[in-house]
């Protein structure tokens, strides 16, 4: 097949903004022939990277994949208003230019965020390219539950005009992927015409391995939980600031790896606290060097905010962790939860409840090496078996042909 794609996130983009170049290789690999229209590499940074400047176009290559790059307006901080222009400003960006996925037999809408999908509803229309939605984040209650709109009013229109639109878009799909079964149960009842399937996010398996413990040159030989990823608000990561606090036990120490909008406040929670050395910031580094840093901590902590929207949600966070077979603490309602669970390869806390996630922290300390050990070998089995680029690209590829095949009708 000809597949476009349109995403805002791409390569050399990382943490969760790196899954859709894993998809797009995935299809690749597969002996198709993909087409990725995404924006200048500015996440989580809020700037354009280093050796990018903004032009009306830019062509790319990369391991096969033709690249269009195309200009937006980059934020990724606390304003409500520079954020909404970033994402505006590329689906209008994008939308403009979409004529160049034109000759694909289907078009893989990637939705973070859901204003990209003006610009597949576009190719179909102007086209008749068909085009399938892999839903990511469910909105509007991304922007609206999680306090992104200050005002309650505003908050409460913007929520009626994007489920209105939401609706079309999903009405309009070929194809539905959510990456949670219950995200998938709740897009069949937001006006998909065709049965969401759920497909679980999978990482870049080049890079995300299990890799041995080679010394622990950014730690030290306490037992260590790391948290390795955007350091957002909806990370809900005072919470796990303050569980530290509750664990009466020096040995016990929490590294936070990444940047973000929250940093700031963390780094003040942190000398409130008077957690000490016990807490590091390590800040951000290459994705390719993160697997040896996860594998000097004792555990990963997978966190968000206890919203309703989060319960259907797996995040990438989790997968990139079991891919690489370590231990997690999860504190996150829902799918996530049940997955660690079921799995048994960690330890599970309620969100935004710093006493649950202080009694996950005690348990963690008091497993031994060996015990933790064995939950990583569960993580690593359960990713390949469930999770992985293997069975989860097979079902996208047959999402995505089945999408295809409704254009030549």
């Amino acid at each position: 097949m000809r597949i476009g794609m349109i995403t805002q996130w791409y390569e050399p983009e990382t943490a969760s903004a790196a899954h859709s170049t894993a998809v797009a290789r995935a299809l690749a690999a597969r002996g198709h022939e993909v087409k990725v229209l995404t924006g200048f590499p500015s996440y989580p940074l809020g700037r354009v990277y280093d050796g990018y400047t903004m032009r009306p176009r830019l062509h790319e290559n990369r391991d096969g994949v033709q690249i269009l790059r195309v200009p937006d307006a980059p934020s990724h901080d606390r304003s409500a208003v520079r954020r909404a222009l970033s994402l505006t400003s590329f689906a209008a960006s994008a939308t403009a230019q979409v004529g160049w996925l034109r000759d694909v037999d289907v078009c893989l809408t990637y939705l973070t965020p859901a204003t990209v999908g003006l610009a597949a509803m576009t190719l179909r229309r102007v086209w008749g390219v068909p085009y399938a939605v892999y839903v990511q984040d469910l909105w509007p209650e991304t922007i609206t539950a999680s306090g992104f709109i200050g005002n309650p009013a505003t908050a409460a229109r913007v929520e009626r005009l994007l489920n209105r639109w939401l609706r079309r878009l999903y009405a309009g799909a070929d194809g539905v992927a959510a990456i949670s079964p219950t995200m998938a149960e709740t897009l069949a009842a937001r006006g998909a015409t065709v049965s969401p399937v759920s497909i679980p996010n999978w990482v870049d398996e080049r890079i995300f391995a299990p890799v041995a413990r080679s010394g622990r040159p950014h730690l030290d030989d306490r037992r260590w939980v790391m948290y390795a990823g955007g350091l957002g608000e909806v990370q809900a990561l005072d919470t796990a600031l303050r569980a530290l606090a509750l664990v009466d036990d020096p040995d016990l120490a929490l590294a936070l790896v990444g940047t973000g909008v929250a940093l700031p406040a963390l780094e003040r929670l942190a000398g409130d606290l008077r957690l000490g050395d016990r807490v590091r910031f390590l800040g951000r580094f290459p994705m390719e060097q993160m697997p040896a840093l996860m594998a000097e901590a004792d555990a990963q902590l997978v966190s968000l905010k206890d919203l309703p929207l989060f319960r259907g949600t797996i995040p990438s966070k989790l997968q990139s962790s079991m891919a690489c077979g370590l231990p997690i603490v999860c504190s996150v309602a829902g799918d996530a939860a049940a997955l660690v669970r079921r799995s048994g390869c960690g330890f599970t806390a309620n969100p935004e409840d710093p006493g649950s996630l202080a009694e996950a922290f005690r348990q963690l300390a008091g497993t031994s090496p060996e015990e933790l050990t064995a939950m990583g070998s569960r993580a690593r089995s359960t990713y390949v078996s469930e999770l992985g680029e293997e069975s989860g690209a097979a079902v996208l590829e047959e999402l995505l042909a089945a999408a295809a095949a409704r254009r030549s009708r």
